[in-house]
């Protein structure tokens, strides 16, 4: 369950022997801690992930399958997801679906994909594999590799794969339109996508923060740390130590 947090706070100030003292302000001490100890966490989950030592398991309160439609492109556009994506957990090609009574309005464009909130996933019988810039690009005819683009016997010998997001859009047009492609090609198609939301900072203390409760000692001792010392938030992917992941692995077991 995400964390409220009033229940945060409260035990930064017992932490701080400052029940019900006014020496640390909601608006201008706690909850810029909270949210600094969220974006710090956010780029220890991001590095963690990428180097597969957490499962999805910890996105649980921020994760969401949807249906898309890809472009004649085979991609589909970040811009027409429904909420800002923190990451793509995975993509499901061809997925069984049923209606939900939404009406769907097609894309003005081929070359543009849709988020068909007419649908939802029910199953289906393949995934993607994600793949780096360079494996995309040998994958491509090798028919020993997921995103192999040449013919196959059946449907069911397809291993799909896609890209690491990026910009497709010509320079000097002032568009970013971050997309990922999928091969073998599905050219307005139907694609599953299951991501995790930014988790969105809180402006109050009756918010909750999007994370699981199993992350509320990380945050605590991160955010009492901002408060104590004042220091402010210096976290970029490159602050984020093995340290830091080894804090958020032994705070989720």
């Amino acid at each position: 369950m995400p964390i409220l947090a009033q229940t945060l706070a409260d035990q930064m100030r017992f932490a701080l022997d400052a029940e019900g003292a006014d020496h640390y302000n909601d608006t201008l001490d706690i909850i810029p801690a909270i949210n600094a100890s969220m974006k710090w966490l956010n780029n220890v989950m991001s590095l963690a992930f990428g180097q597969k030592k957490i499962g999805e398991e910890i996105f649980q309160d921020i994760s969401t399958a949807g249906v898309f439609q890809t472009s004649k492109d085979s991609r589909i556009s970040f811009s027409v997801f429904p909420e800002p994506v923190w990451t793509i957990l995975a993509i499901m090609p061809s997925p069984t679906t049923d209606t939900t009574g939404q009406i769907f309005t097609p894309p003005a464009s081929t070359k543009n994909s849709a988020y068909r909130n007419d649908l939802y996933h029910i199953a289906s019988e393949f995934d993607a594999k994600r793949l780096t810039i360079e494996e995309w690009t040998i994958n491509r005819n090798n028919p020993f590799e997921a995103g192999y683009d040449g013919t196959v016997i059946c449907d069911a010998l397809k291993e799909y794969a896609y890209t690491a997001p990026a910009n497709y859009s010509p320079l000097g047009t002032n568009t970013i339109d971050r997309e990922i492609e999928i091969r073998p090609a599905l050219n307005q198609k139907l694609v599953t996508v299951f991501w995790a939301k930014k988790p969105t900072p809180i402006t109050s203390l009756a918010d909750f923060i999007e994370f699981p409760d199993t992350a509320f000692q990380t945050l605590f001792n991160k955010a009492l740390q901002y408060i104590s010392y004042k220091q402010g938030d210096q976290t970029t992917l490159n602050t984020v130590t093995n340290q830091d992941i080894q804090i958020l692995l032994q705070s989720i077991q």
